[in-house]
């Protein structure tokens, strides 16, 4: 029997070249899916076996039974692809079936892919499964027979060693700083950041990606480079935000604009501070709050709301109130208003809250 595995181990596998009669893969992400799947068929294809691919939600059993049993005509092993299965849409007798089938077959190897929901936090003593109870008989299967691997969300970690292996595999190789500003940038969307290394591959000649590429080339939105830009603010790099805040203006963004990006920054800093502090995680608050997508720029505004005091967060959503106040009824110029306030912040972040009502 073996353990369930996640995406690491079962990378881990695959580049040992370690092959099994039987993989049942679940995630709540559709490109781990369908990348781990080609990883395995790229394993275990042998003198051009091609899989043979059953459809779910709900495959006929009558061919993966056919598929399954018959001899190959190069001698080796059919690789059958059940993908996308949703056991709690199919038949009791069909999932005991193909639990039965996944232990006992013997011409065929086996592949099945489930889509999941995303993990919820789970109250004590609750049932800590990762699959539906349909599922349950499959999962027994696989763990018997070969892997079953629960795929969960990439880490911030993983996501840059993805950008790093697919930029390798095209040709090109990523600067250290220029993988991590890419996934800062992306997030950890896998599809996302799939297209951009290929994108910044192309660009650079399949050489070496630089960070300016990445910040050139790369998604541009304003939360995602007011984002960056605060996190440079509150880091203490004055020069670098306000290099940042003139690029947002030099490209025509609405100074309101940016102020109300900024403001989102601060109140998201917020949140997820009062829900850490009722031992509520970035995750949940995230799904409480309504969000949907990725936790990453949650998780991110934790880590820099941590540095920072209750009176200091306070007062940060203080001045971007005056701030708003101002852009909407004052007679100086918007740019400078902007740059007045950031300066404002940075003062507060290092200490001096009597910006906070001046």
């Amino acid at each position: 029997m073996m353990a369930i595995r996640n995406l690491e181990e079962l990378s881990q596998m695959i580049a040992a070249k370690k092959k099994a009669p039987v993989y049942f893969l679940f995630s709540p992400d559709e490109y781990l899916l369908s990348s781990f799947a080609g990883r395995l068929f790229g394993l275990l294809a042998e003198e051009g076996e091609q899989p043979t691919v059953i459809p779910g939600p709900q495959p006929e059993m009558g061919q993966v039974v056919e598929a399954a049993g018959a001899i190959s005509l190069f001698g080796t092993k059919r690789l059958v692809y059940l993908n996308r299965i949703e056991p709690t849409t199919m038949k009791a007798d069909d999932v005991k079936l193909l639990a039965e089938l996944m232990t006992e077959t013997e011409n065929a190897v086996l592949v099945l892919t489930m889509l999941i929901k995303e993990p919820e936090r789970k109250k004590k003593n609750a049932d800590r499964s990762p699959v539906p109870a349909a599922a349950k008989p499959l999962l027994a299967a696989a763990e018997k027979a070969g892997v079953a691997a629960l795929l969960e969300r990439p880490n911030e970690a993983y996501a840059k060693r993805f950008v790093c292996r697919h930029a390798q595999q095209l040709g090109a190789a990523f600067d250290p700083a220029a993988a991590e500003q890419l996934v800062r940038r992306c997030g950890l969307d896998l599809f996302l950041l799939s297209s951009e290394v290929e994108k910044l591959a192309a660009a650079s000649g399949y050489g070496t990606i630089s960070e300016r590429e990445v910040f050139t080339l790369s998604p541009r939105s304003i939360e995602a480079d007011v984002f960056e830009m605060v996190r440079l603010l509150l880091a203490g790099r004055g020069g670098d935000a306000m290099a940042r805040l003139n690029e947002l203006l030099y490209l025509q963004n609405a100074p309101i604009a940016i102020a109300a990006a900024i403001n989102g920054s601060f109140v998201d800093m917020v949140r997820v501070r009062a829900a850490a502090e009722q031992k509520i995680g970035y995750q949940q608050a995230f799904r409480d709050m309504g969000n949907k997508g990725n936790d990453y720029r949650y998780k991110k505004s934790l880590e820099t709301a941590r540095n920072f005091s209750t009176a200091q967060l306070a007062a940060f959503i203080e001045i971007l109130d005056r701030l708003d106040r101002k852009l909407k009824g004052s007679a100086v110029d918007k740019n400078t208003l902007l740059q007045m306030a950031m300066g404002e912040i940075l003062l507060v972040g290092r200490g001096d809250l009597s910006y906070a009502n001046s």
